[in-house]
Order: structure tokens, then C-alpha cells, then sequence
């Protein structure tokens, strides 16, 4: 099993859109096959900080869900300050 923490910063001022859009590709990844778990967070901080949290069963369904995220990422445009910070992990039993 693999997991991921993708910590996303917004916008100044465009967190809780950013959360919002995040949201709704959630209702989507959850849909494929191999994702265990895709939560959106959002920081009680900083509302510009989003955190996911993702389970995928293996690298295979990892790398559908990369390629899924190519047509859901569109509305992410003008919401990030930059590029996510991806960390990979492997559930150990």
C-alpha cells in the first residue's frame, strides 16, 4: 500500500477555493480503482495550506491516478502559489 501527504499552498486568499476545488476532485478519485482514501485538510493556521492525504493499493493504481489528475487538475489553475510538496510513503504491516 502506498500512501501520500501532498501539501498544497493557495493563493494569498485563495484557500478555501483551493479546498473547495480539491474537494471535488476528491469525489472523483475515490472513484478509482485502487484509491483507498483521498482526504482534503485544510490548515487551522493558515486556510491558504491544504493537505491530502492518499492511499493507492500499488504503484499501477498510482500511476492511473497521476494520469486521471492530467483532466481533473484543470481547475487548480491561479490557485496554487506553487508546486505541491509530495511525500511517498509505504505502509508497513
Amino acid at each position: 500500500m502506498i500512501g501520500i501527504t501532498a501539501i498544497l499552498k493557495a493563493s494569498p486568499g485563495s484557500g478555501d477555493a483551493l479546498a473547495q476545488e480539491m474537494k471535488n476532485i476528491a469525489a472523483e478519485v475515490v472513484k478509482e480503482e485502487g484509491n483507498h482514501a483521498y482526504k482534503v485538510h485544510q490548515s487551522l493556521e493558515d486556510r491558504d495550506t491544504v493537505m491530502i492525504y492518499e492511499q493507492y493499493s500499488d504503484q499501477a493504481a498510482l500511476d492511473a491516478h497521476r494520469e486521471n489528475m492530467k483532466s481533473l487538475g484543470g481547475g487548480l489553475k491561479g490557485l496554487l502559489a506553487g508546486r505541491p510538496d509530495v511525500k511517498l510513503f509505504n505502509l508497513l504491516d
